[in-house]
């Protein structure tokens, strides 16, 4: 069957259900719930699940950064947009500190910060993002399953499908969007190889400010909070530290990269004891002005995760190329890329517009041109989120003292500008042609072989 061309555009919405596709996607995070609206944005009907009774406003700090915010700003005319600006974090500028406290670089936040209009994105806390995502995926008429653990993932050329108590549900493809313990790993690609240590963990927390605004010794860090947000960076060997505020000062915020000194078998996330936390900072001379903020936190409210990684997957799409991973459950991602839910949510538009050009015929040619258009970007950012962590905690003082930018987050164009669907529709033939002639599809969403991938060439625009 011929390809299709142009198709909605990337501005473009379908009427509902006008495509004929039905897709099923298993695991509503950030990335599953983006899939699901984008999917029904471009005319697919969408069956989404996930094993959680009800979707809850849980978590802490994230960041959905410029690349991904573009596709999320069209969502209602903007209303999502909207929704949002009232929530994220206003922060246009980092402060890089060492563990003395001494400022090394005020580091640009371009593509991260808060803001309305092309160029910010939506710092924010998970919990709110995701409620936004899923009230609208509802107002869509997304229909959702909750409550219901997949069982069983199978395939034909024909349709794929999954067993829910007992009960066969069959589409025209399958989504596994269900994060890093992914437990359609296995089922779609044949191999899911068990989760290893990166090596650190990370403690996490996010909490009112009340108390930290009415103490003297802590209200420091809240200081012009209320017009612009405050987020500070403190490193050294193997550790870094961010602490900061949010919604223009109403929340505080802190995360703690340490590392890890538990076997991998055990939980991968578990309450944390600040006291633990502490001990790592025990000789920064920073630490009693920070501890003393950070005894505001309530125990409730600190976690200590493992920051996990598996071995890349030679292959996101199923034998039969009706079922394909997406974000974490594809590609986990250190969150010192700063890309983790921004590249699931340019995963799931890359979907929907692939599906829409491939048509209802060419369901499995839509899949496996989806990875060959997302496969060397997700790549890229794995390794750009091992390269950032070691900048700050194996760092060369004596290259930071010749030029500290090379401690900030990249801030590359190529990232942060780039329009994910407009890629899609402009490079969808090429990849589809690169796959029929069993040559590799040539990337242009990433910089050249060689070429430097950590430029800080963007700004807000």
């Amino acid at each position: 069957m011929a390809v299709k061309s142009k198709g909605l555009g990337a501005d473009g919405v379908a009427a509902p259900n006008s495509t004929g596709i039905k897709v099923i996607i298993v695991g509503m995070g950030l990335g599953g719930l983006a899939a699901a609206i984008e999917c029904t944005r471009k005319g697919h009907t969408v069956l989404a699940i996930d094993q959680q009774k009800e979707l809850k406003p849980i978590g802490d700090s994230i960041a959905v950064p410029s690349n991904a915010a573009n596709v999320v700003r069209k969502w209602a005319n903007g209303a999502v947009d909207e929704r949002l600006s009232k929530v994220v974090t206003y922060c246009e500028i980092m402060e890089m500190h060492n563990s003395k406290g001494e400022l090394i670089i005020n580091s640009n936040l371009g593509g991260y910060s808060g803001g309305k209009g092309k160029g910010h994105g939506y710092p924010a806390h998970r919990g709110d993002l995701a409620m936004a995502f899923y009230d609208h995926a509802k107002d869509l008429g997304v229909e959702f399953m909750l409550g219901h653990r997949v069982l069983e993932y199978f395939e034909d050329e024909n349709e794929a499908g999954v067993v829910i108590d007992g009960q066969k549900i069959t589409a025209d493809c399958v989504i596994g969007a269900d994060g890093i313990h992914s437990k359609a790993r296995g089922a779609i690609t044949g191999t899911n190889p068990a989760p290893h240590s990166s090596g650190y963990a990370m403690y996490r927390a996010w909490f009112d400010a009340d108390e930290v605004a009415a103490d003297p010794e802590t209200r420091w860090i809240m200081e012009g909070s209320h017009i612009n947000d405050i987020s500070k960076l403190y490193f050294s060997t193997d550790l870094h530290l961010m602490l900061g505020t949010a919604k223009r000062g109403k929340e505080i915020f802190w995360m703690c990269t340490h590392k890890d000194t538990y076997d991998v078998a055990e939980s991968w996330s578990f309450p944390g004891k600040l006291e633990d936390m502490l001990e790592y900072i025990k000789d920064w001379p920073i630490t009693p002005k920070l501890e003393k903020v950070f005894r505001k936190t309530p125990k409730d409210r600190l976690i200590d995760f493992k920051l996990l990684w598996r071995d890349a997957l030679k292959t996101w799409v199923s034998p039969h190329g009706r079922m394909m991973l997406i974000g974490d459950a594809a590609h986990a991602i250190l969150p010192t890329s700063g890309q983790g839910a921004g590249q699931a949510i340019e995963d799931a538009a890359t979907l929907a517009v692939c599906l829409e050009l491939g048509g209802k015929g060419n369901i499995q040619q839509a899949l496996r041109a989806t990875q060959a258009l997302r496969y060397d970007r997700a790549s890229l950012m794995q390794r750009i989120g091992i390269e950032t962590r070691d900048a700050w905690h194996k760092t060369d003082w004596e290259a930071v003292a010749k030029d500290a930018r090379i401690l900030e987050m990249p801030r590359p164009k190529w990232i942060f500008g780039h329009d994910c669907q407009q890629y899609a529709y402009d490079e969808y033939d090429k990849a589809v042609e690169a796959l029929n002639s069993g040559v590799a599809y040539k990337a242009c969403n990433v910089p050249s072989e060689g070429e430097n991938h950590r430029q800080l060439d963007f700004l807000d625009e």
